[in-house]
């Protein structure tokens, strides 16, 4: 989502329909039975298949890519949470196709608008609440990042001291800075549409930090071996990647619109993006993972690039590339947000549009600041992505497991013609979805709280 928040409103629709307006999939007859659904011919989607993969893979890789060797440790190993990854990707794919055929229904074209038609007016407000928290949650997240890196970097510049020498060098007071100067800013402006450009070389930068973090691996070998966890030291302990995982693979809030701009869009054609994204996205963390464990074993950070210590001017890159992504994402995602905060007051208030445009100077200003202030604050005292990272990873499981389960069952039970056996078939997978996002969100809400209370901190260092 991080990064492909600015394409939240891309429209595009099928242009493969009969004369009457209406058209019917081959491919999900034989599973779903008849479907039948309204296009409009006056909406044709422009973006490749190609465009759109690209737009997906931004919207997977981000932030989570430095938790990833830090997750694979604290579940047991690399074996065990590798394994796990696989599963839910391989879950993950269908419930995007899921929320693909769902847009087709009523041509919606957002996330939100899936689950309005598909769940009804008060999911769509539990929707907008989820999507609320989960901006708002990551915005936190990016500031501790912005904190971490600015923190090696001050220490590259100032000949590689790892403690704290100078006033300039103080987290609270480079986060505070950066958020001042550039990120509140960048977050005034009524559209992000400046943007999307930095935005995109987003996924540049982390798979640059991938490809650093293997070839540290091999120059780091030299060193003695670390202490490598390999298996879970109890059955609970799996599921502690699983939040990592969720929120590194979120990408379901801009599935639907970057759906709805594919040119001649379909489901097989949209399997043809959503398979090589996820594929290049499942590769990346793995990797990272990987050798993120196999350099630093149970001793690495929750932010893969704090483990890292001396004049590694590959370090130093990857750190600057991280500073200046979460600079330019933290508008885009708190753009989202504040999108969602007025959709809510504005049905609040039984407001029409131009009624509503009246004040919207004031209420973009009142809104940014206070998201800006109560994000900053928080960030300035916890201590690292760790522990924002498990309780938003719970919120991912919301979007990505939950709403699509409900949205299967509801076009199952409305909208499609298959047979009674086929109907139970799907209803009961989309059961099995619902309640393994309210177990996943249940568990990593309750695991973080546990946590917090017995004093344990999400971080290896």
């Amino acid at each position: 989502m991080s990064r492909s928040s600015k394409r939240l409103y891309a429209n595009g629709l099928n242009d493969s329909m009969d004369a009457s307006g209406y058209e019917s999939s081959n491919d999900t007859q034989s599973l779903l039975g008849s479907v039948t659904v309204r296009t409009n011919p006056s909406q044709v989607g422009e973006t490749s298949v190609l465009g759109a993969m690209f737009i997906v893979v931004n919207a997977c890789i981000g932030a989570g890519l430095l938790n990833f060797p830090y997750a694979y440790q604290s579940a047991g190993g690399i074996a065990v949470s590798a394994i796990i990854q696989v599963v839910l990707v391989c879950i993950i794919a269908t419930t995007l196709l899921v929320l693909a055929l769902c847009s087709d229904v009523r041509q919606s074209r957002s996330y939100q608008g899936v689950i309005q038609e598909m769940c009804g007016s008060k999911a769509r407000f539990i929707c907008e609440l989820c999507i609320i928290a989960y901006c708002f949650g990551t915005c936190i997240t990016f500031f501790i990042i912005i904190g971490d890196q600015m923190e090696g970097i001050l220490a590259y510049i100032c000949g590689g001291t790892e403690h704290l020498v100078h006033w300039y060098q103080d987290r609270r007071f480079t986060i505070t800075c950066w958020g001042i100067l550039i990120v509140l800013p960048l977050c005034m402006p009524k559209k992000v549409d400046f943007l999307k450009y930095p935005g995109s070389v987003g996924v540049l930068a982390s798979l640059y930090i991938c490809i650093v973090v293997i070839i540290n691996y091999f120059q780091w070998a030299k060193t003695p071996s670390p202490d490598l966890v390999t298996e879970p030291s109890s059955w609970t302990q799996v599921f502690a990647s699983i939040p990592t995982i969720c929120f590194g693979f979120q990408c379901h809030v801009s599935i639907v619109p970057v759906y709805s701009s594919l040119h001649k869009r379909s489901l097989p054609r949209f399997t043809r993006v959503i398979i090589p994204a996820l594929l290049i996205s499942c590769t990346a963390y793995t990797l990272s993972g990987i050798f993120g464990s196999l350099t630093f074993g149970s001793d690495v950070c929750s932010d893969i690039l704090l483990s890292y210590h001396g004049q590694n001017i590959t370090i130093m890159i990857a750190r600057v590339m991280a500073l200046a992504n979460m600079l330019t994402t933290y508008p885009i995602l708190h753009f989202c947000g504040r999108l969602a905060i007025e959709t809510m007051l504005q049905s609040a208030f039984n407001k029409t549009d131009e009624e509503w445009v009246l004040r919207e100077k004031r209420r973009r200003v009142i809104e940014t600041v206070t998201w800006f202030c109560i994000s900053l604050l928080l960030a300035l005292f916890i201590p690292d992505i760790g522990v924002v990272i498990s309780v938003i990873g719970g919120l991912a499981a919301v979007f990505i497991f939950v709403f699509p389960g409900l949205c299967l069952v509801q076009f199952v039970l409305q909208h499609s013609a298959a047979s009674r056996r086929k109907k139970w078939c799907l209803i009961t997978f989309g059961g099995f979805l619902l309640a393994l996002g309210v177990f996943i969100f249940s568990e990593s809400f309750v695991l973080a709280i546990m946590n917090d209370i017995s004093g344990v901190t999400k971080s290896g260092c």
